[in-house]
Order: structure tokens, then sequence, then C-alpha cells
């Protein structure tokens, strides 16, 4: 187990880089509708360019930060890894937008960037609404990460269990079916 001070320092880099990692995804969102909107060529670029800088400068690091200190976190407190369902989600839904995000998303912002340096290239309606849909989706998906994190739904993994089995088991021996004095028979073969 992490002491306390540490863990609370943890748990400040994973809140403010969770937080950052959100806030973030809503400005992309925002610069997205703004380029989806507006009939100003200039104004649609910059948009645009601003998304694939925030894509590439502020949020693939602070997503990672915000994974790798919630791992470690898990990993180090008695909440565990792999011993709850809300965290089990939360993690495998991170790794996809950890994936979903620098592949796609900022490919697809550095596509609209280039499609609108000069006259709007072909394709870029198309490349405008996958770069909206990949918006919604990382916000609507981080605010679900937000949510679980709050309410900590579906209980304990088939893992949990039985490490929270095993704990009862150490921690209270007269418990057991026959008390302390539990012993095991063996019967040894003779001659």
């Amino acid at each position: 187990m992490v002491r306390r001070r540490s863990r609370l320092l943890l748990q400040i880099i994973h809140d403010v880089t969770s937080i950052g990692w959100l806030g973030v995804g809503f400005a992309q969102l925002t610069l997205n509708l703004i380029a989806l909107a507006t009939g100003v060529p200039a104004l649609r670029h910059d948009a645009h360019e601003i998304t694939h800088l925030f894509d590439r400068w502020l949020l693939t690091p602070l997503a990672l930060l915000a994974v790798g200190s919630g791992v470690l976190l898990a990993t180090r407190t008695t909440w565990g890894l792999l011993r709850y369902w809300w965290i089990v989600v939360k993690l495998m839904l991170a790794a996809t937008l950890l994936v979903f995000m620098p592949v796609w998303m900022g490919a697809w912002a550095a596509q609209a960037a280039a499609q609108t340096a000069g006259p709007v290239a072909s394709g870029y309606l198309t490349t405008r609404v996958d770069l909206l849909a990949g918006s919604v989706t990382v916000v609507s998906t981080l605010l679900f990460v937000v949510v679980v994190s709050v309410v900590k739904p579906w209980g304990r993994t088939p893992r949990g269990r039985r490490l929270a089995r095993a704990a009862r088991f150490r921690a209270a021996p007269d418990e057991r079916p026959g008390g302390a004095a539990l012993t095991l028979s063996h019967s040894v073969p003779t001659g």
C-alpha cells in the first residue's frame, strides 16, 4: 500500500490530468462545432489547426498521465486493478481512447486543417463529419467514465471476489468451519 501523502499526490495528479483530458475534449468539440457552423474559411481553418495542436500537445499527454496515474492508484491501493468491474471498464475505455484519439482523431484533425488551408478540398465534408462524431464520442466516453468513477457500479470481478474470500479466510480463523481447531488429517501409509 502507498503512504497517505504519496496516495494523495497520485490522486491529485490523476484528478487534474483527468479533468484536463475532459476539458481539452470539450474544447476540441467546441472548435469542431465552430468549424462546422462558420461560413468564414479562415476561422474554419484556424479552428482545425487549433484542434490539431490540442490533439498533439495536450490531449495525448493528459490522457497518458491520467491513465498512468489511474493504474498506479489502482495497483497501489486496496481497490486493485482487476478487483472491481468499474475499474476494469474505466481501464478498457481509456485504453480504447488512447488508441482512437491519436490514430483517428489526430489524423482527421490534420486532414481537416490541410483541406481548409486553401480552397476547401474535396472530401472535407466527410472529414468534418468524422471529426465532429469523433469529438462527441470522446467527450461522451469521458463523461461516462466520470459517472462510473463516482457511482462505482457492478461490484467485484470474479478475481476480486476470490481475493476478498481469501482475505476474510486469513483474517478470521475462528469463523472457519470447525473454529480455530480446524486440522487436516492425513492418512500415512504404513508398512
